[in-house]
């Protein structure tokens, strides 16, 4: 069963590969958004990150705080 093609409208968060391989990232907040908004955003990403490779929360956690500590990429261009 295939799924029709979805519009998305107002995106928060658009994540996607160029073609030398870096991630992009851009952020587009809502005018009634903060920073409160995005971070339970987050929480959520981990939460489904964990459920789609069938592994604890704590384990995403781990390599965020791995990330956090010692940053592996640099923001090119703040959105």
């Amino acid at each position: 069963m295939s799924e029709e093609p979805q519009m998305i409208n107002q995106p928060l968060v658009v994540i996607y590969p160029s073609e030398d391989g870096r991630l992009n990232t851009m952020i587009m907040p809502r005018e009634e958004d903060t920073h409160k908004h995005f971070g339970l955003l987050i929480y959520d990403l981990v939460r489904h990150t964990a459920r789609a490779f069938k592994v604890s929360e704590d384990d995403v956690w781990e390599w965020v705080m791995k990330e956090r500590r010692k940053p592996t990429t640099e923001i090119k261009r703040p959105s």
